[in-house]
């Protein structure tokens, strides 16, 4: 029992790492706090929905067309919310409220066209494979093996070129990278459309898992950002730690008390690392004129 609790806990933590890795890109990068990642993640879902099952299109090319389209989404948030914001010097919080905003929008746009009921891509019962004591359904094993290649390679170009390079000298000094003739516009251009593909494969597999309704971008947002904060803002792994984190322990929860405590169990870890380390578990105490720089 404990061990397919920690299993499925290691599934949904693939998901949350992948949503959490796209929020912190654009988070670092760019300092906004992204709520309309959520409305990316949503609207993922249902483009790919309307290819596979509206269209009939085939499972590959629906995969290709909807991380065309999310990458897309995102550049244009960026192009047409952030940026304007950006040149008339609005604060952060502006960016912040602009971003809820446009997430209502979308949200409700979505399910004004597909309505608000739950849509299935996969009905019938899901082929499973056992694992010793532990069972996973044929999505669930993708979810895995999709996260255990894409972190990797997104940390491997992080690290070793010159785009991953550019991205980490923004997220330090964005001033200075300016300086050093570091394109500042085209590096949040390409941070948004990862990040914003990043949530579209997360979307695209919790579909075919469980299913998607309007409103399934904001719990999963919200996971992440904690994800973010406790694992060290200013980091990149440090999201993948704490989504990992947040996913066993809401699945000790469910085994120990009920899914309905999910969401509390989850905001008291928030609120203890707030409190005690508000650094997070990978992030470094910053003197006080590095904190204000930022």
């Amino acid at each position: 029992m404990l061990s397919q609790l920690f299993a499925n806990g290691i599934v949904s933590g693939c998901l949350y790492a992948l949503m959490a890795l796209g929020f912190v890109l654009i988070y670092n990068t760019t300092r906004i706090f992204h709520i309309a990642h959520g409305a990316v993640f949503t609207a993922s879902a249902y483009i790919f929905y309307f290819f596979l099952i509206v269209l009939h299109v085939s499972a590959w090319l629906a995969l290709l067309l909807t991380l065309f389209l999310a990458a897309g989404i995102g550049m244009a948030i960026e192009h047409f919310v952030y940026q304007p914001l950006e040149r008339k010097n609005s604060s952060l919080l502006i960016a912040l409220l602009s971003s809820l905003g446009l997430y209502t929008v979308i949200v409700n746009l979505i399910a004004m066209f597909f309505g608000n009921e739950t849509k299935v891509l996969r009905p019938g019962i899901e082929k499973t494979y056992q694992f010793g004591d532990i069972i996973l359904t044929r999505i669930q094993i993708l979810e895995v093996v999709a996260f255990v290649i894409l972190f990797p390679l997104i940390m491997f170009v992080l690290k070793a070129t010159f785009w991953g390079k550019a991205v980490r000298a923004v997220r330090d000094n964005q001033q200075l990278a300016m300086v050093m003739g570091i394109r500042i516009h085209q590096i949040r251009y390409s941070v948004f459309a990862l990040g914003s593909a990043l949530a579209a494969v997360a979307a695209m597999l919790q579909s075919l898992d469980v299913g998607m309704d309007p409103h399934v971008g904001m719990p999963i947002l919200l996971v992440a950002a904690v994800a973010v904060i406790i694992g060290g803002v200013g980091t990149f792994h440090g999201a993948v730690l704490g989504a990992f984190l947040i996913a066993i322990l809401q699945s000790l929860v469910i085994w120990k008390i009920s899914a309905r405590w999910i969401d509390a169990v989850t905001f008291t870890l928030l609120i203890i690392f707030l409190v005690f380390r508000p650094e997070g578990i990978l992030g470094k105490r910053k003197r006080v004129e590095e904190a204000l720089a930022q």
